[in-house]
């Protein structure tokens, strides 16, 4: 049977946008800082060279001590905005936390740069699809199945595989609506559960039979 999908309002947080540049331009960036690094410590190269070449020649260490200084501090300020980058596809979308505090989502394919200290999680946003038989007594059971996508990002943080947790939800659902539940009663049941993990379900079919050995 087809179950018409009604889905109430999720409570809780709900999704946000969050910090990200464009990646193109922070790698544009990126390369200058490079170049002005590497610059740095060759200077400082070429003085030591220049002034070795003199005889009885001399140069204050200190000159030489900051220019090296400056060459590897840029360059571990480059390593580190290397973490920043991600590489997202049209169907994915990129969740921001902070010890388990949601920050925002980023949405939309290409390369982004976002923050390098805050936890990123990949969420697929494509529509999945999970089947699951549940047992009644009598050897009787139901088998659903559900296609499903996420519809509410700022839910995941709590969700450790949404494969399992989707499944979860739709025995639950089956198991309290009953061998006798309606289908209105299943969809319900369902939209609730799914909802607290910030799932929307697209398509549900419910089939009774015995259970398959």
């Amino acid at each position: 049977m087809q179950v018409p999908i009604q889905v109430p309002p999720l409570e809780g947080p709900t999704e946000k946008k969050g910090f990200f540049i464009n990646g193109p331009i922070v790698a544009i960036a990126e390369v200058i800082l490079v170049f002005v690094a590497l610059g740095s410590i060759f200077s400082v190269a070429l003085t030591r060279l220049s002034s070795g070449s003199v005889e009885g020649g001399s140069v204050s260490a200190t000159p030489i001590a900051i220019g090296l200084m400056i060459g590897f501090v840029l360059l571990l300020f480059v390593l580190l905005i290397l973490r920043g980058f991600r590489l997202l596809r049209s169907d994915q979308a990129l969740v921001l936390s902070s010890r388990g505090r949601y920050l925002g989502t980023i949405r939309g394919g290409g390369l982004i740069w976002t923050n390098p200290f805050v936890s990123r999680r990949k969420v697929a946003l494509h529509t999945h699809r999970s089947t699951v038989q549940h047992p009644f007594a009598g050897m009787h059971s139901a088998t659903a199945d559900v296609s499903w996508k996420v519809t509410d990002t700022s839910k995941a943080i709590n969700v450790a595989h949404y494969d399992q947790s989707v499944k979860q939800a739709i025995e639950d659902s089956l198991g309290e609506v009953g061998a006798h539940g309606t289908p209105e009663q299943f969809s319900t049941a369902l939209a609730q559960h799914l909802g607290e993990i910030g799932v929307t379900s697209t398509k549900v079919e419910v089939r009774s039979g015995r259970i398959a050995l």
